[in-house]
C-alpha cells in the first residue's frame, strides 16, 4: 500500500519558528521575499507573451502561497502537489485572482498534460531526496515547451558549502542539525522525523541545469540572515549582496532562479 505523501513540517510551525529567530530585524523576511519574487515577475514580463496566453504549471504548490503572484503572470494555472491536505488548507486561495486554477492532488510525474510556457517550482528541490532532483528537473523540462521558462527558487548555500540540515523545534528554538546526505535522505523519505533541508550550492545547481537542458537567464539571492556591517540595522541587504559578485557568493539564504528550457537548436 503506498502511504500518502504528508510534508514534514506541520502547518509551516518549523519554518515559522525559525523566521521568527533568524530575521534581522522584524518583517525582513517578508519584504525580502515580496521584493525577490517582484524581480522575478518583471523579469518574466520581458520574456513572456501576453498574461492572457500564458498557460503555467505550479509544480509542488502546497497550500497555495504563490498563487497570486503566478496569477499576475499567467491567466491560466494547473496547481498540483501530492499532500491532499496541503493543498486543501489553501483552496481558498484560488478565488478571486482573475485567472482560472485548477488544483489537482498529483505528483509532477503522474500529471498528464500539455506542455506548459511557464513552470513554477518554489522550494521543493531543498526537501527530496538527493536522488530524485535529477528526475525532477528532467520531468520539469518535459512539461515545459521548448523555449519555455522555469522559476525555480531554493534554500542556497554559499558557493562551494553545499551542505544538508534536519531542522526540528526543540525547547530552546529551532535547532539545525547539519547531518550527511545519507540520513537526509533518510529524513527526506519520511524515515526520520524533522525537516530536511539541502542547502544546494548555486553554481552547482546551475550547472546541472544546464546539463539537463536548462539555461539560466537570471537569479537573485535573497534572505540574507547573516551579519556584515556595511548591511546596517535595516539597510536594503539584498541590493547590496546581489550588486557584489563576492558578496553573493557568501550570503543570501534563498534564491530564485529564471531558467530556459533549450530548443533543439540551443
Amino acid at each position: 500500500m503506498v502511504v500518502p505523501y504528508a510534508y514534514p513540517d506541520e502547518d509551516d510551525r518549523i519554518t515559522h519558528r525559525f523566521i521568527q529567530e533568524a530575521e534581522p530585524f522584524p518583517g525582513y523576511w517578508d519584504e525580502s521575499d515580496e521584493r525577490a519574487m517582484a524581480r522575478a515577475g518583471a523579469e518574466l514580463a520581458k520574456l513572456l507573451g501576453p498574461r492572457e496566453t500564458v498557460r503555467a504549471l505550479d509544480a509542488g504548490c502546497g497550500p497555495g502561497r504563490m498563487f497570486a503572484w503566478l496569477a499576475g503572470v499567467a491567466a491560466t494555472i494547473v496547481a498540483v502537489d501530492p499532500d491532499a491536505a496541503r493543498l486543501a488548507a489553501g483552496a481558498g486561495r484560488a478565488d478571486g485572482l482573475g485567472a482560472e486554477i485548477e488544483t489537482l492532488v498529483t505528483d509532477v510525474h503522474e500529471l498528464v498534460a500539455e506542455p506548459f510556457d511557464l513552470v513554477l517550482c518554489s522550494h521543493i528541490i531543498q526537501h527530496i531526496p538527493t536522488g530524485e532532483l535529477v528526475p525532477l528537473l528532467t520531468r520539469l523540462g518535459e512539461v515545459t515547451e521548448p523555449g519555455g521558462l522555469l522559476v525555480l527558487t531554493y534554500t542556497r548555500a554559499p558557493v562551494g558549502e553545499e551542505r544538508f540540515t534536519l531542522d526540528r523545534i526543540t525547547g530552546t528554538g529551532v535547532e539545525s542539525e547539519v547531518v550527511g546526505r545519507a540520513r537526509f535522505d533518510e529524513a527526506a523519505r519520511g524515515c526520520i522525523e524533522a525537516l530536511p533541508i539541502h542547502h544546494r550550492d548555486p553554481v552547482r545547481l546551475a550547472e546541472l541545469g544546464r546539463s539537463l537542458g536548462w539555461t539560466q537567464l537570471w537569479s537573485w539571492s535573497f534572505h540574507v540572515l547573516d551579519s556584515w556591517p556595511a548591511f546596517g540595522p535595516d539597510g536594503d541587504r539584498d541590493e547590496l549582496v546581489n550588486a557584489s559578485p563576492e558578496l553573493l557568493r557568501r550570503f543570501g539564504r534563498d534564491a530564485v532562479v529564471l531558467w530556459r528550457r533549450q530548443t533543439p537548436t540551443g
